[in-house]
């Protein structure tokens, strides 16, 4: 028989677990944020029985706070306690919203409190299968002011509410396009509208993480704000100099606390007295994020001995968009340079002046971001300046190179070059500075004459090679004055002698 009662009892208890849990799954679970877990409730004043002698009373805390009381068939606490119990649906804090003291119906606090605690009992009977009130009550009971049309308006209204359920705080933002792009003068990027949408709120917070240094959010105005109404949209600036990475990706956060009018039940200790309903304003927090990013721009750039393709510096650049205006101008290192955040599109590179001992290069270099191709890399080459000045001494007549001159090099301040002597190969100057210079001959070849003529020739990147030819005539030989002279006067006087030896002989034989 004990063996029997041992189970008897143990199902039992199973059966009590099984229903405390069963109840557990039914009954709603409510989420209670800031509210009072327990209220005192103060003295409570006596009504006119207005609507077919129902009589009752007004009920309020003893920080006057207004409660209705959810059983007409219970005691009316007076001065006690009473713990929160729980939520409850959405039509009884309709009727409480749109209640008294929110609104007034007939302009007295008696009457008004009264149709307002009716209503709520009323709607627990349509709701809920209690009998608070009587069948005479609402149909055709005495109403001498005409309340009940107000009750039964509450009652139809909140049901409802309840289909509906409680309002919820919402919170969202989007925008139409996530990429920030950069602004015209080229100096930060800025995001689209950021546009809220909510329900329930006043103003949200914003904050951004993990975006670059200088980031800030602005108002359609452009004034820089973190807090914003709910219709407020939102812009992000971020310093173009402080986004270094071609690809980069931060969050915006909006957060905001709405909150929603609820209905909220208390039960005093002593559970034979009436537990009342109290509405309370429920606090939500709201948080929204998105992500935007940034596709940034870098172009690295070069300047490069063309023969070796070593790194040179020296070179002024600048670089220019399609319409000519100057981005930028720098002068090259060893280094590569390197500039971001251009906008998308052709640029060029214009060198001004050549690293010392480069030709210039006069031709653009050209190169083409897009939204495919932000990171460029571009090398611009210079070639070596190489002078050659070959000069040679040759025989005017004959044209073969002659040795033996000396020949003077002199710059345009008259300073000395070179002095060398010539022979049968060409002189050689290579790598002259630019500017002008002076060959001239100091001493002829023996057997020549001395050329006086100054030969000038320039060196700049339009004049690096010369050929310089210098002439020489050889030397007259002129006979002795006095020697010819003798030799005349002795022929011509023997041409006289025979003459008149002649002439002698003639006469001579003539006369005999």
């Amino acid at each position: 028989m004990q063996k029997k009662l041992k189970k008897t009892r143990k199902k039992i208890k199973l059966g009590i677990i099984l229903i405390i849990g069963l109840s557990i799954l039914i009954n709603p679970i409510y989420t209670i944020m800031a509210l009072d877990k327990n209220i005192t409730l103060g003295e409570a004043e006596a009504l006119d029985g207005y609507v077919a002698g129902t009589h009752f009373s007004i009920k309020k805390t003893t920080e006057n706070e207004y409660v209705y009381c959810v059983d007409i068939h219970k005691n009316t606490a007076k001065n006690k306690k009473a713990k929160l119990v729980g939520e409850r649906d959405a039509g009884l804090a309709y009727i409480l919203e749109n209640g008294y003291p929110n609104k007034s119906f007939t302009g007295s606090r008696e009457k008004d409190y009264y149709i307002t605690q009716s209503a709520v009992w009323w709607y627990l009977d349509s709701t809920t299968g209690s009998s608070n009130l009587g069948q005479a009550f609402k149909t055709n009971g005495s109403d001498p002011y005409n309340l009940r049309p107000h009750i039964k308006k509450l009652v139809t209204n909140a049901k409802k509410a309840k289909e509906k359920g409680y309002e919820k705080v919402t919170l969202k933002i989007e925008t139409s396009n996530p990429t920030l792009s950069l602004s015209s003068d080229g100096k930060y990027y800025v995001s689209e509208e950021i546009k809220p949408t909510s329900t329930n709120i006043e103003n949200y917070t914003v904050s951004l993480e993990n975006a670059p240094s200088g980031a800030i959010t602005i108002d359609a105005k452009g004034a820089k704000k973190t807090t914003f109404s709910s219709t407020e949209t939102v812009k992000i600036t971020i310093p173009a100099a402080n986004v270094t990475n071609t690809k980069l990706s931060f969050s915006v956060v909006a957060k905001a606390t709405g909150t929603i009018n609820k209905a909220y039940e208390y039960q005093p200790v002593d559970e034979s007295m009436q537990s009342v309903l109290l509405l309370q304003k429920e606090k939500i927090e709201k948080e929204s994020k998105i992500n935007l990013n940034i596709s940034t721009t870098k172009v690295t750039i070069t300047k490069l001995d063309k023969k070796t393709n070593q790194p040179i510096a020296g070179a002024k650049l600048v670089l220019k968009d399609t319409s000519g205006k100057e981005i930028a101008s720098w002068n090259s290192t060893t280094n590569p340079h390197i500039i971001t955040n251009l906008a998308l599109g052709t640029y060029s590179i214009i060198e001004e002046s050549a690293p010392k001992g480069y030709k210039q290069n006069k031709e653009a270099t050209t190169f083409t971001i897009t939204d495919t191709n932000r990171e460029v890399k571009v090398n611009v080459y210079n070639e070596a300046r190489t002078s050659v000045v070959n000069i040679i001494k040759i025989d005017q007549s004959t044209g073969q190179p002659l040795s033996g001159a000396i020949l003077l090099v002199t710059d345009q301040t008259g300073k000395e070059i070179a002095r060398f002597e010539t022979t049968q190969d060409p002189y050689v100057l290579i790598d002259l500075p630019d500017g002008t210079y002076t060959v001239e001959e100091v001493q002829a070849p023996n057997g020549y004459m001395k050329n006086d003529e100054k030969i000038t020739f320039k060196i700049d990147d339009d004049h690096l090679s010369h050929q310089i030819t210098i002439k020489n005539y050889p030397e007259v030989i002129v006979p002795d004055t006095k020697t010819n002279s003798s030799i005349i006067y002795t022929v011509i006087g023997m041409i006289i002698l025979s003459i008149a030896i002649g002439l002698v002989y003639r006469y001579g034989k003539t006369t005999k």
